[in-house]
């Protein structure tokens, strides 16, 4: 029988779902590295176009409002990763971790108020990784449950109240300390970033994070400790959720159990532009910190153009549902 010659990725060849092969490079390359060009594009078009977006003290804001929110989201997306899509309790974990910090240390001290705060983390974390890893329950039933009862459980405690911390405390010192012209919280971003991008790319658990993500089935036959794999993810998560709520906190000197409204939907938005695919085994914690930039700063544009909140929801809706459909065409690219 005559052997038949081998097929040529040639540029315009149809895949065998129709589409071209080239139109599939195109894809995967702005799937996984297209959140540099559109940054640095977004960022261009608002410098000038957009009045008062290179002023130091818009710069500044949108740091200060970024920070909370991309450090929730560098830690959320080991949880990503690991193919369980969210961890919608970070909504909780934030506003806890806000309220206990600046409570406790008005009561007692801060070092108290932080180590009770670390302590519900590791809490959150081992539940949820528990009833996910262990019990195979949804990750979305799971984190959505645990955000019902801590958000109950604060507004039990606290009875709603708002929490000010004394103006010339520890914590208002932090949220108005700087680097130079950069607030101080915008090294703590890059500091979590640093050392979560670390703990993925250099570390055995980091690679088995990637590797349950990709294929849960070869990673439990390999002999892995797979529910150990999702206690650790929803850990990091519970950690930076905790982390970001710091300096919620320190940035308004208040704390009450509602002011973390919509950061699990933000993060994941941020986590999703900067390329980690939400159906796992995917994901750069570097390139979660572009997407937050990018969602500040287009966040900001909206701010400085007079677009009302409920606009600004529905560009960050339509920007996930443009991220994931990207991430899902990228996927079948990538065969």
């Amino acid at each position: 029988m005559t052997e038949q010659p081998e097929a040529m990725d040639v540029p315009g060849r149809v895949a065998e779902d129709g589409l071209e092969q080239s139109e599939f490079n195109l894809v995967v390359w702005l799937s996984s590295r297209g959140i540099f060009v559109f940054t640095a594009l977004l960022i261009l078009v608002a410098a000038i176009f957009i009045d008062g977006f290179v002023s130091l003290n818009n710069i500044t804001d949108v740091f200060n409002r970024a920070a909370p929110i991309g450090i929730v989201a560098v830690g959320m997306t080991f949880v990503v990763i690991t193919g369980n899509y969210l961890d919608l309790s970070v909504v909780a974990q934030v506003a806890t971790a806000a309220v206990v910090m600046i409570a406790v240390s008005n009561e007692s001290n801060l070092f108290l108020a932080t180590g009770l705060a670390f302590l519900i983390a590791l809490v959150y974390g081992v539940v949820n990784g528990v009833a996910v890893g262990v019990f195979k329950a949804n990750a979305v039933i799971v984190t959505l449950s645990t955000t019902f009862i801590g958000l109950g459980v604060l507004r039990w405690l606290s009875g709603g109240s708002i929490y000010f911390g004394p103006q010339d405390g520890p914590i208002r010192q932090f949220g108005l300390a700087k680097l130079g012209p950069f607030p101080l919280s915008m090294l703590v971003l890059f500091t979590m970033t640093i050392l979560l991008s670390l703990v993925l790319n250099r570390t055995t658990f980091g690679f088995l994070v990637k590797s349950f993500g990709s294929n849960r089935a070869a990673t439990r036959l390999a002999g892995v400790n797979t529910p150990g794999v999702v206690i650790g993810a929803f850990t990091l998560s519970a950690i930076g959720a905790m982390v970001g709520g710091f300096v919620l906190g320190a940035f308004s000197n208040t704390a009450v159990s509602a002011m973390s409204t919509g950061y699990d939907f933000r993060a994941l938005a941020a986590i999703i532009v900067g390329g980690t695919s939400v159906f796992g085994g995917r994901g750069s914690v570097a390139r979660t910190l572009l997407g937050v930039v990018f969602v500040s700063v287009l966040t900001n544009i909206m701010v400085l153009s007079g677009l009302s909140f409920g606009v600004q929801q529905m560009v960050i809706g339509a920007l996930i549902v443009a991220a994931v459909s990207a991430d899902s065409l990228a996927r079948r690219a990538a065969g």
